[in-house]
This record gives structure tokens, C-alpha cells and sequence, in this order.
């Protein structure tokens, strides 16, 4: 195995994240579906390594 640096995402900041969001979506009597989640992700990934061009969804408000 090699020991090159390698980018990685906490997982405990990640979920607190989503649990925000969520209940901010809840609070407005929205729901967070898995494709959400998935598209939100991978969005934040791509700022965390912005070299990476595989975001090509539209935007979407969450209220």
C-alpha cells in the first residue's frame, strides 16, 4: 500500500450536517428523499475538492 495523502470527510460533521438539514426541511413540512441527500453530498464534496467537474443538476431551493 502506498502512503499517498489522500482528501477524506469526517464522518461525524457529515451527519450532523444532514440532520440540520432535514429538520429544517421538516420544520417547513418538506421531506429529505435519498436522491436528495445524494445530490447535496456530492455537491459538498465538490467543494471540499473543487478540480472534481461532475455536477451537472439543476438547483434546488431547501425550504
Amino acid at each position: 500500500m502506498s502512503s499517498a495523502p489522500m482528501p477524506s470527510i469526517h464522518p461525524c460533521k457529515q451527519a450532523d450536517v444532514i440532520r440540520k438539514l432535514m429538520e429544517t426541511m421538516a420544520e417547513g413540512g418538506a421531506e429529505l428523499g435519498v436522491h436528495q441527500y445524494l445530490l447535496i453530498f456530492l455537491k459538498f464534496v465538490q467543494t471540499v475538492i473543487p478540480t472534481i467537474e461532475y455536477d451537472y443538476t439543476r438547483n434546488f431551493k431547501i425550504s
